[in-house]
């Protein structure tokens, strides 16, 4: 059992999220920073408060929280996390639900609307879009107003999916030509807003269907062959990129974080959002998790529930 030093609370977990970060983190690759040393997966919990540590108030007992530390250690039953790690659980939700947000959905809301600036009205290009965070993006945006938004995904097969998560059409990048298809989705305008976690060739494909004054935000870089974006042709068009890394908000600008995630919350508890949940595993099987992951079949979010009967099949998807 840890125990919590100066600073710290002890969090029985209730669900600890898997990402595509825990994977390529696994793997000795940093994403996108590099990876400490020791290092035990899961990065992101959402429990309650089972004890204090050295200066920390008594008041923390027994608050739900959501969690999220670089240094792993997530999948576990407990986990003992600095008090400035920690955001409040979103009143209302069960375990599973929270467990969607911490990462995910806030990074999907902090791509979409801090550093994408998205407005209503707006056509959005949202590549891996059945994804976790993709998933997430496609209802936040149309929440938010935009005119069209438009799945990104790698086979035909998750065309229905894509739809039912808020979609108004789908491309599948497998393809060639997509970027165009695209454009002509788009009358020819092009996509206002561009959201991609591959830092590839995918995105360079990407730029022709952009359109002029366009905005892509950067969340991820799960490609090994990053591509170069023709900066001469943006700098003509009045487009740019940026990055978006929630782990530096969390660490320097937490108030912000915390904003999005209680919004993102409410819209949730409306049912506005509603959280894919791909499947529930017990513990032992995260190997089983990061294989779903590695195979980029996965609708929605995986979890690992630390005190689920690991004789019991896996849960059903929570869609």
């Amino acid at each position: 059992l840890p125990q919590p030093g100066s600073g710290e609370v002890l969090v029985r977990i209730l669900a600890a999220g898997v990402n595509y970060a825990d994977v390529m983190r696994r793997a000795g690759e940093p994403y996108p920073v590099p990876t400490p040393l020791p290092f035990r997966a899961g990065s992101e919990v959402a429990g309650e408060v089972c004890g204090c540590g050295e200066g920390v108030e008594t008041s923390w007992m027994g608050r739900r929280v959501l969690g999220a530390d670089i240094m792993g250690g997530g999948y576990a039953q407990y986990i003992a996390l600095p008090v400035q790690n920690l955001l409040p659980w979103p009143e209302g939700l069960s375990a599973h639900e929270a467990g969607t947000l911490l990462i995910q959905g806030t990074t999907a809301a902090m791509a979409l609307l801090e550093s994408g600036e998205m407005r209503a009205g707006e056509r959005v290009l949202v590549l891996g879009a059945t994804g976790g965070v993709g998933s997430m993006m496609l209802q936040l945006a149309r929440a938010h107003g935009a005119a069209q938004v438009i799945a990104g995904i790698g086979s035909s097969a998750k065309t229905a999916a894509a739809l039912a998560l808020g979609a108004h059409s789908a491309v599948d990048y497998s393809q060639a030509g997509w970027a165009e298809q695209v454009l002509a989705a788009t009358r020819g305008h092009g996509v206002d807003l561009v959201l991609d976690a591959t830092c590839g060739p995918l995105l360079q494909q990407a730029c022709d269907a952009l359109a002029d004054w366009g905005r892509i935000v950067i969340y991820g870089a799960s490609d090994p062959a990053p591509a170069p974006l023709d900066l001469k042709r943006m700098v003509a068009r009045n487009q740019r990129v940026t990055g978006c890394f929630l782990g530096a908000y969390l660490q320097r600008r937490p108030q912000r974080a915390a904003e999005l995630l209680a919004d993102l919350g409410e819209r949730v508890r409306r049912g506005e959002v509603k959280p894919a949940v791909h499947a529930v595993l017990p513990l032992g099987q995260a190997p089983r998790a990061h294989e779903l992951v590695s195979s980029r079949g996965v609708i929605g979010k995986i979890l690992l529930d630390p005190w689920m009967d690991p004789t019991q099949p896996e849960e059903a998807s929570c869609n």
